[in-house]
């Protein structure tokens, strides 16, 4: 961790530069570790502590966590700092169509771009889902899931509507990860394969409307889930 956060000695190089670089390393470090659950939804990210992790001064922490917070990630408050963002029950609900509608163009663009490394990089998280599905691994289910979307997103070759996935995975990420059982990874592998057969084909037709549906479906489960209040709200 320590090397790549070293600040370079070369006194040529700009510092606005090497801030501005720092400060998307850290943007990215912290992503992953919300995304992976080392950070928990409500949980206090404290400035001084991930400097002192990271080996670099705060202010680089600081602009990272302002991105963040633009992003949706965290949210800030006076007496209470900044922490992950939890989200409520209706802002669960109301993410899944957009997601459905913003990877639903992911998935048309993706199918006429994609690349043979991507499409054998698809099959991969697809066996890690089966396996972990297999050994009822709940977190490596997830994570394969999330690279699943990644790749495809990645493919489409829009970054402006990355970004805009990026920050709505975090929501439906920590509905996985912290408010649903054992339901949420079975039959998790089979349910991507049609996504991949359409993007393999080059479909575009196809590929958005079998990633919509793939979205639409989790949605209508996670809608009557939490109509019955048989799920916990995630954590604030």
């Amino acid at each position: 961790m320590s090397e790549k956060f070293a600040v370079p000695t070369d006194r040529s190089l700009p510092r606005p530069l090497v801030r501005r670089v720092l400060r998307e390393e850290i943007k990215e470090y912290l992503i992953d570790a919300i995304l992976r659950g080392r950070l928990r939804p409500g949980d206090r990210i404290i400035e001084m502590r991930i400097a002192q992790d990271l080996g670099v001064s705060q202010t680089p922490v600081r602009e990272a966590l302002r991105d963040l917070e633009l992003l949706g990630f965290v949210t800030s408050a006076p007496f209470r700092g900044t922490r992950v963002r939890a989200f409520t029950h209706d802002e669960l609900v109301e993410i899944y169509p957009i997601r459905a509608a913003i990877e639903g163009v992911a998935a048309r663009a993706a199918a006429t771009r994609i690349t043979t490394e991507q499409l054998l990089a698809l099959e991969e998280q697809i066996d890690r889902m089966r396996e972990a599905s297999e050994l009822g691994d709940e977190a490596t289910a997830i994570e394969a899931d999330i690279a699943f979307h990644h790749i495809i997103v990645e493919a489409s070759g829009n970054r402006l509507l990355e970004q805009f996935w990026t920050s709505l995975s975090l929501a439906t990420t920590t509905y996985l990860t912290f408010s649903v059982h054992r339901r949420a990874i079975e039959g998790l592998a089979a349910r991507h394969e049609p996504i991949l057969e359409a993007l393999r084909a080059r479909e575009s037709d196809r590929a958005e409307a079998v990633m919509r549906r793939h979205i639409e479906e989790p949605a209508r489960w996670v809608y009557a889930a939490l109509s019955r209040g048989s799920v916990d709200p995630p954590a604030s």
